[in-house]
């Protein structure tokens, strides 16, 4: 027989409630006792004051009561504590990195990822560290708040009694893109959490296909006709539903562009038919350029898998172009446009090559030969790198001396090596001017 887990979410409650019942009735007890005293003792009711010389029992209640509150109120805070500290044997084990300004989970098997998914009803011990600065992983949801600190590891777990989305913070001022750095708990079905692991090495598809995996949309929706939390994506285009409206009326509606983006960014105005109104509106999550690659792989599949736009999709999944921007300007590293066949930030002079690239992606302070605040890559796939690459070559020197152009700027994540535009080829910024 298994033993009993402990309800970590409902010890952490019980803790609050307890501190927040005796300061209640010590607030009240002390007030009562203050107007009592007042009325009591007043000038009015006792002109002559009296002299008191002690009194052994409220000595004793004064010192052993308030003993008993304190002690009791810490041996709840410490039950709970260990609750949330103290993994059960068997627990599944996510590493988590945090860094500025992205979350990476990397499950048993290698996989790695920027939403973390979960099993319902399976025990997950997180192992934390940070490659940078001091973060705070928090989900409220599972009262965890525990603090990322660069050089050391720290615990904790939780458990997904339901499936849903879970938002998670970072507690900690962390950098300029600190209010960015968000994500969330997918808490799956054991044969969705299967799956999702199975996933691994099978290719990066369409860019849209990959940005619907980075927003944690895969979590919900199926891509092979299967059932899930929400309606499957498979031949979605054209795919007539009956939506329902909050008035509980009926309407068919057929799926293209217009409607698609309204049920993706919202405002909505209804819930598919058969499906709980669960999904949050994207506006503030989605940018119009992401949006068009996921209703392009909405509509044609996976074609164009290999293309400059796959790499786009991939250093927006990793946290690049929150750091790096595609259009010249400067965020907290070199922009990528106009990079790849400049001079880099290594002390050797080396231009930014596919090899330079690469070198810098395994060992970032190594090859340019200076501190760096850019945490090395070493779980990206070949596929991934390869198209990474032909990214950077697009929006590079001899591709901007051509007529074609570059695509428009996506904000996301990103890779960094040196290298920039005009203006940052005579004068690079490293990472070690993060702030």
């Amino acid at each position: 027989m298994e033993p009993k887990l402990v309800n970590v979410v409902q010890a952490v409650d019980n803790t609050f409630l307890l501190i927040f019942g005796i300061s209640a009735l010590l607030m009240l007890g002390i007030t009562a006792a203050m107007i009592w005293f007042v009325i009591r003792y007043s000038r009015k009711r006792n002109p002559n004051p009296a002299t008191f010389h002690g009194n052994f029992w409220a000595e004793v209640i004064w010192i052993v009561v308030p003993t008993l509150l304190v002690m009791g109120m810490f041996y709840s805070g410490w039950h709970s504590y260990r609750a949330l500290r103290d993994a059960p044997e068997g627990a599944m084990e996510v590493k988590v990195t945090a860094r500025m300004w992205s979350w990476d989970f990397e499950y048993e098997n290698g996989k790695h990822s920027g939403t973390l998914v979960v099993p319902v009803g399976k025990p997950v011990k997180l192992a934390l560290t940070s490659t940078d600065v001091l973060h705070g992983f928090f989900a409220p949801a599972f009262r965890l708040k525990i603090d990322t600190v660069p050089g050391m590891t720290t615990y904790g777990w939780f458990r997904a009694d339901k499936p849903g989305e879970f938002v998670i913070f970072c507690s900690v001022y962390c950098g300029l893109q600190h209010a960015k750095m968000l994500t969330s708990i997918k808490a799956v079905s054991q044969e969705e959490y299967d799956r999702f692991l199975a996933e691994k090495g099978a290719g990066l598809g369409h860019p849209g296909k990959a940005l619907l995996d980075a927003k944690g949309c895969l979590s919900c929706h199926s891509l092979d006709g299967s059932a899930s939390i929400g309606p499957s994506l498979k031949d979605v285009w054209g795919r007539e539903v009956v939506l329902v409206s909050p008035d509980k009326k009926e309407k068919k509606l057929k799926y293209d562009a217009a409607s698609l983006k309204m049920m993706i960014m919202g405002p909505r105005t209804g819930v598919v038919k058969g499906f709980d109104p669960m999904m949050p509106a994207y506006a503030d999550q989605i940018t119009p350029d992401e949006l068009t690659l996921i209703l392009d792989f909405l509509e044609r599949g996976d074609s164009a898998a290999d293309g400059p736009e796959a790499g786009r999709a991939v250093a927006d999944a990793q946290g690049c172009l929150g750091c790096h921007s595609t259009d010249g300007s400067d965020i907290a590293g070199p922009s990528f446009k106009g990079m790849f066949g400049k001079k880099g930030s290594a002390t050797d002079g080396a231009k930014v090559d596919k090899a330079y690239v690469e070198s810098v992606l395994k060992d970032p302070s190594g090859r340019i030969g200076k501190p760096s605040a850019m945490p090395p890559y070493p779980g990206l796939s070949d596929a991934e790198r390869g198209v990474l690459l032909k990214f950077l070559e697009s929006l590079g020197e001899a591709a901007h001396a051509a007529p074609a152009g570059a695509p428009a700027d996506m904000p996301g994540h990103g890779v960094a090596a040196g290298g920039g535009n005009d203006k940052q080829g005579k004068d690079m910024k490293p990472h070690t001017e993060h702030k």
